[in-house]
C-alpha cells in the first residue's frame, strides 16, 4: 500500500513537471525550431523530403530518399513528407501571426498621415484668414481647425511671406479581442507624431503656399508579437481663396517613406526583421462658410482628403536555428540531415489608400483674451483594410477575426486659445475619434503663434 502511494506521488510529480515543461516549450516553440527550417518546412503538400525517417511501432531508423529501410516494410513503413513532418501548433497558427505588419497596419498609417498633413495646412489657412480679418486683436484667435496638433505662425516677413510650423501627436489602439499570438486578431497600438513647416504669401483674398511634412509611427503589433515603425516625408502645395462668406482651399503633394518591422518566429522564438520603402501621393479639398453672430463664429464645412501609398516588395529575414536550443535532437535531426538554416519570407508589393469625406461644424466664441472653440465632424471613409495569410491548419479558433472594414467615425475636439499681447498668442486643445469599429484614437496639443 505504501509502495502504491509512493508510485502514485512519483507519477503525479513527473506528470506535473511534464505539463510544466510542455507549457514552457510551447511558449517558445515546442522544439525550438523555426517554422521555416529548411530541414522540413511547414508548407503543406505531397513533396517528399530529401532526407527523412522511417519508423515502425517501436523505433525510428534513418531512411534513404526512397524511404527504404532494412527490416522495415509493409504498413509499418513511412517516410516523413511535408504533410506528415512535425510542425506542431506552433507553426499552424493563425494567418495574422504569420503576417508582416505592413499587411495589417499600413492602411491606417495612410489615414493618419493624410489627416496630419491636411490638418496642419487647414489650421494654417484658417489662422491666416482670421488674422487678416481681425488684425492683432483677440478676434484673430477665433480660427477653426480639425483639432489636431499645435501650431505657430509668424506673418509679415520679407516681402509679405509668412512662415508657420505645426506639431501634433495621436494615440491609437486597435481593440480587437486577443488571447495569444497563435490565435486570430489584428490587435496593435501605439503613437503617431507629426510636424509640418511651410511658407506662404497672401495675394488679396488668395493664399498660395508650400509645405513639408513628416509623420513618425511607433506601434506594438500584438497580433504577431512584433513592432512597426514608419516615417512618412512629404512636400506639397496649397492654395486658398476667401470671400465675405465662403472659403475654398485645395492641396496636393507627394513624398516617400521608410518602414521597419519585426515579428516573432513562433517555432524558435527568434525575431524576424523586414525593411522596405514606399511612395506617397495625397490631395485634399475643402469648402466652408463663415457666419458671425455677436461673439460667436459658426463655420459649417465639407472636406475631402485622400492618400495613396505604394509599398515596395521586400524580404522578411528569419534567423537560423541554434543547435544547442533544438529539443529532441536525434529524432528530428541527425548528422545526416541536420539543417539549422531557415527560409526567408517574401512580402509582395502592395498599394494602400485612405479616402475620407467629412462634413462638420466649428464653433468659436470671442471672450476677449480667451477664445474657446468646439470642432465636430462626421467622417465617411474608405481605407484599405488589413489582410493576412491563410492558416496552414487549425488553431482552435474557427471564427476568423478579420481586419475591420472601417466606414465612418465622429470627430469631437475643442480647446481654448489665448492672447498674451498683440504679437504672442497660443492655445491648448484635445479631442478623440469615436464610432470606428474596434478602434480608439485620441489627440492633444498646444500651440503658440508669434507675429512680426
Amino acid at each position: 500500500m505504501k509502495l502504491k502511494r509512493i508510485l502514485t506521488a512519483v507519477f503525479a510529480a513527473v506528470f506535473t513537471l511534464g505539463l510544466f515543461s510542455l507549457g514552457t516549450a510551447n511558449a517558445a516553440g515546442t522544439y525550438s525550431i523555426s517554422c521555416k527550417n529548411d530541414a522540413y518546412g511547414v508548407h503543406k503538400g505531397s513533396i517528399y523530403l530529401q532526407r527523412g525517417y522511417v519508423y515502425n511501432d517501436s523505433n525510428f531508423a534513418a531512411a534513404g530518399d526512397t524511404g527504404a529501410a532494412t527490416g522495415v516494410s509493409g504498413s509499418d513503413q513511412y517516410i516523413m513528407t511535408l504533410d506528415s513532418a512535425y510542425v506542431g501548433n506552433d507553426c499552424l497558427y493563425a494567418g495574422s501571426g504569420d503576417t508582416n505588419g505592413t499587411q495589417v497596419v499600413a492602411g491606417d498609417v495612410a489615414r493618419l498621415a493624410v489627416n496630419a498633413i491636411v490638418g496642419a495646412v487647414s489650421n494654417r489657412i484658417d489662422m491666416a484668414y482670421a488674422a487678416q480679418n481681425a488684425g492683432a486683436s483677440a478676434t484673430g484667435l477665433s480660427f477653426t481647425t480639425q483639432g489636431d496638433g499645435a501650431s505657430m505662425a509668424a506673418n509679415g516677413l520679407v516681402g509679405g511671406i509668412g512662415f508657420w510650423a505645426d506639431f501634433g501627436s495621436t494615440n491609437i489602439e486597435n481593440t480587437q479581442s486577443f488571447t495569444n499570438v497563435r490565435l486570430d486578431s489584428m490587435r496593435y497600438d501605439g503613437d503617431a507624431s507629426s510636424y509640418s513647416v511651410g511658407v506662404d504669401k497672401a495675394f488679396g483674398k488668395a493664399i498660395v503656399g508650400l509645405v513639408v511634412s513628416n509623420l513618425d509611427t511607433d506601434f506594438k503589433t500584438t497580433f504577431n508579437d512584433g513592432t512597426y515603425k514608419q516615417s512618412v516625408d512629404t512636400y506639397g502645395m496649397y492654395v486658398a481663396y476667401k470671400t465675405s462668406v465662403l472659403q475654398i482651399d485645395l492641396g496636393f503633394g507627394q513624398g516617400d517613406s521608410t518602414i521597419d518591422t519585426t515579428r516573432r518566429d513562433l517555432g524558435n522564438d527568434k525575431i524576424i526583421t523586414g525593411s522596405t520603402t514606399a511612395d506617397i501621393e495625397y490631395s485634399n479639398a475643402r469648402i466652408a462658410a463663415n457666419f458671425s453672430k455677436g461673439r460667436f463664429n459658426i463655420v459649417p464645412n465639407l472636406s475631402y482628403r485622400t492618400l495613396s501609398m505604394d509599398i515596395a516588395a521586400f524580404t522578411d529575414v528569419r534567423p537560423s536555428d541554434d543547435s544547442s536550443a533544438v529539443v529532441g535532437s536525434g529524432l528530428l535531426f541527425s548528422t545526416g540531415n541536420a539543417t539549422l538554416t531557415t527560409t526567408d519570407d517574401t512580402v509582395a508589393a502592395r498599394t494602400v489608400d485612405s479616402e475620407t469625406m467629412s462634413i462638420g461644424i466649428d464653433i468659436s466664441a470671442n471672450m476677449g483674451k480667451l477664445v474657446p472653440y468646439l470642432n465636430l465632424s462626421y467622417d465617411s471613409e474608405d481605407t484599405t483594410r488589413a489582410t493576412y495569410k491563410t492558416e496552414a491548419g487549425t488553431d482552435g479558433n474557427n471564427a476568423e477575426n478579420a481586419g475591420t472594414n472601417y466606414s465612418s467615425s465622429l470627430r469631437v475636439g475643442g480647446g481654448v486659445n489665448f492672447m498674451i499681447n498683440s504679437n504672442i498668442n497660443g492655445g491648448l486643445r484635445a479631442g478623440m475619434i469615436s464610432g470606428r469599429d474596434d478602434w480608439e484614437e485620441s489627440y492633444m496639443g498646444a500651440n503658440i503663434n508669434v507675429g512680426f
